[in-house]
């Protein structure tokens, strides 16, 4: 039986593959993108995102365009609980939908999270401050019915599930911007990443599509070594760009 959500990674990018610059700017969606963004939640059951996007962005993770289900999560990955220190996050003060938090670390800071309604969960990886990812799915499958899972950053989260072969799907928005430095796509905090060709995720391309706005182009593509098999089948339709053009007035 599987034992996790299918798993869909989604970000909006420079062509150099940053999805922030060395300052913190981030604005590099189209309003195309963004309802890209908001369709995807709504073929999704969950988000995820690390606690870096939470602390840096504050965002709500709530709207959706044409919901596939009632189902809906939030879903954050905090190895350290570094959340419970700041109770003014929209992921903790809005009771709706509903917020899942995985850590490593269980005490009083847990019970904190817990008293305002958050559903925390303890899984530690084994190494300090790490989460077990692959538990972390099976419970969001097990527990609370999760079938599609959306991933939306940030870099490090995406680079953990890549490296435990956890991700089926990968969306990735090129914008004609170039920053040279700052958060990637994908960032190995050790700075190690994957050697070779040999050892990276071997990604097929599926669709790629010029976005309606006319200046950046959307590519999908399917992990082929995923681990496992998972519980739905494809996540979406590869292209929306049709979809999007009926969604955003010019």
């Amino acid at each position: 039986m599987p034992s996790r959500p299918y798993v869909l990674v989604f970000s909006t990018a420079t062509v150099d593959g940053r999805i922030a610059s060395s300052t913190g700017y981030s604005m590099l969606s189209c309003p195309y993108d963004k309802a890209r963004l908001l369709l995807l939640r709504g073929y999704s059951d969950a988000v995820m995102v690390g606690a870096s996007t939470v602390l840096v962005d504050d965002p709500g993770l709530r709207r959706r365009l044409e919901p596939r289900g009632s189902r809906y999560y939030r879903v954050v990955v905090d190895g350290r609980l570094r959340l419970a220190s700041r109770p003014e996050l929209r992921v903790l003060r809005e009771p709706e939908p509903k917020t899942i938090v995985f850590t490593a670390v269980g005490g009083e800071e847990a019970e904190k999270l817990r008293r305002m309604g958050v559903d925390v969960h303890v899984v530690p990886s084994g190494k300090p401050g790490r989460v077990d990812l692959a538990a972390a799915l099976e419970i969001l499958h097990r527990e609370y019915g999760v079938e599609r899972l959306l991933v939306e950053g940030g870099g490090v989260l995406v680079h953990s599930l890549l490296s435990e072969r956890l991700v089926d799907e990968l969306r990735v928005t090129y914008t004609p911007v170039v920053f040279a430095a700052g958060r990637s796509v994908v960032d190995d905090p050790e700075a190690r990443g994957f050697p070779n060709r040999e050892r990276s995720p071997r990604l097929r391309l599926v669709c790629s599509e010029l976005c309606p706005c006319g200046e950046c182009v959307h590519n999908v593509y399917r992990v082929e070594d995923a681990a496992g098999e998972p519980a739905a089948g494809e996540h979406s339709p590869p292209c929306l760009s049709s979809r999007l053009r009926s969604l955003v007035r010019p």
